[in-house]
This record gives C-alpha cells, structure tokens and sequence, in this order.
C-alpha cells in the first residue's frame, strides 16, 4: 500500500537517524508530563494520487470519517466554531475550544478570507485553476504572523501549493510540525481527498501528492508501539469513492471501501 510504505519509511527513519529533544519544552501530556520526542528535521515524501487507493495506514485503525468532517469544517465551512464541528461528528478540536467556542482566528476562519476578486482562498485556487492554469502564484496560506496571538493553535499543516502540468493538478503541502503518531495519519488523507475534489471540481486528473515536513516527531511515549505497529499491515487496499459531484456536503459523500486495518490496541496520548 502507498502510504503504508511511506509511513514505515518516515518511522523508521526518526527511530535511526532523529534527535531526542528533552529539558524545556512546550508540549505536555493530559497529565501534566513534560512530552519529550524524538525530531528530524527536513523531510519530504509524493504519493501518486491519479488512482483510486485511499492513503490510509492499514497498520492500526485511522478514523477516516472524523478526518474528512474535519476537512469539511475547515475548507468548506470555513468555520473556526467548535460547536459546529462536534454537530458534525468529530471531536478533534475540542481540547482546543475556547470561552468564545471557537479556537480563533484559525484554520477555517484564514481559508475563508477573501483573495484577490474571489471571496475565498479555496474559490481562488479553484478560480486559478480554472482561469490561469500557468500560474505559479496558486497557493494556500493559513500561518498569518498579525492572527496568530489570536489562535488556540498556530497551524501544523499551513501551506498548500497548486500546479496544473499536462492535464494533471499537483498539490504540494507544507507541514511545519509533524506529529507523526497522530497528526499524520488524518493529515495526508484529508489533502488526498481535497487534492480531488478540486481535481474533479476543475475537470482535472491528479498527480502527484507532495508532502514537506519541517520538523517530524515521534513522543517519547508513542516510540515503542508506533516501530512495532508499522512492521505489519494490511493485506488488502482501501479504496476511495468521492460520491457525487460537486463540494456540497462533500463529508456525506466520501466513502472508503475495503478498508481492512489490523484489529490491534494501539493507543497514542495526545500531546498538548
């Protein structure tokens, strides 16, 4: 499987080659344990995303419905409000919820400020597309330095990059911190299925996915399962079905089949 492989890869990879990073830092557990991890710096991984394979670990069980709910919220909805996303059916952002029952001016709230003439930074990639396919300016930005005071989080996944070449649409994604246990998994299957709904919504066909990582991580107490976890996987592929056209209700749509995980107990804590 694609991504399976490319996962085994990263794993393995901060496991031999990464720093451990301890003393003063930021992030803790739920119990209040300083969150040590082990770090490489610079990373970079594409996945041919012309075929209809989800990019989904089959190591353990991935949560692929909460995944595109979350997509939905924030580049459909383009909503920063905790509430709606939990109606939804995902419950991703909610240690992050603040009094106001948003997490800021993040995410959703900076996908949906208006760029250039469109009313939007999705419709202005889609409008790109569709308009001035030769552009190198079609691009996503979400790290806004005057918001980010104003965010209950600063943005891991923040950038995204859109080149039309010979009928095929690549997305490349910029990720500035990578939390490899947990963030990962959802992240590169939620820009797969964005990678075609826009592909579709521009009557394109998908190239490459890219993916860039500047800091990827594994925590101290995720190490040890997650190098035994990737040594197995599935033996059958997932296989992604967009649903009906258009982006409207996109979350309703989505569906995976033959999805076979590994019926195993990992359990990864969350690093605030």
């Amino acid at each position: 499987m694609l991504f399976d492989e490319e996962y085994r890869k990263l794993v393995e990879y901060i496991c031999e080659k990464g720093e451990m990073v301890e003393g003063k830092v930021r992030t803790v557990y739920a119990d209040g344990t300083p969150a040590y991890y082990k770090q490489v710096v610079g990373y970079q991984f594409r996945l041919d995303n012309s075929g209809k394979e989800a990019f989904l670990i089959t190591s353990r069980k991935a949560a692929w419905k909460s995944s595109i709910r979350e997509l939905y919220w924030i580049w459909y909805l383009q909503s920063n409000n905790v509430d709606e996303l939990v109606d939804l059916g995902c419950k991703f952002w909610n240690e992050w919820k603040q009094e106001d029952g948003t997490i800021g001016k993040a995410y959703g709230y900076q996908i949906g400020k208006k760029t250039f003439q469109y009313k939007s930074q999705l419709d202005y990639v889609i409008g790109e597309i569709k308009n001035n396919p030769n552009s190198r300016r079609i691009l996503t930005e979400i790290w806004v330095p005057e918001d980010l005071d104003k965010m209950a989080l600063t943005p891991c996944v923040h950038l995204t990059q859109w080149t039309v070449l010979n009928g095929k649409l690549y997305l490349e994604v910029r990720q500035r911190s990578c939390d490899v246990a947990l963030g990962l998994v959802a992240n590169v299957f939620q820009y797969q299925v964005l990678h075609k709904l826009v592909a579709r919504e521009c009557n394109l066909n998908c190239g490459d996915l890219i993916w860039t990582i500047h800091n990827a991580h594994i925590y101290d107490r995720h190490l040890e399962d997650l190098q035994k976890q990737v040594r197995e996987t599935g033996t059958e592929k997932p296989i992604l079905d967009l649903g009906e056209e258009g982006l409207e209700n996109f979350h309703q749509k989505v569906t995976i089949e033959n999805y076979k995980p590994l019926e195993n107990n990992y359990k990864y804590e969350v690093a605030i």
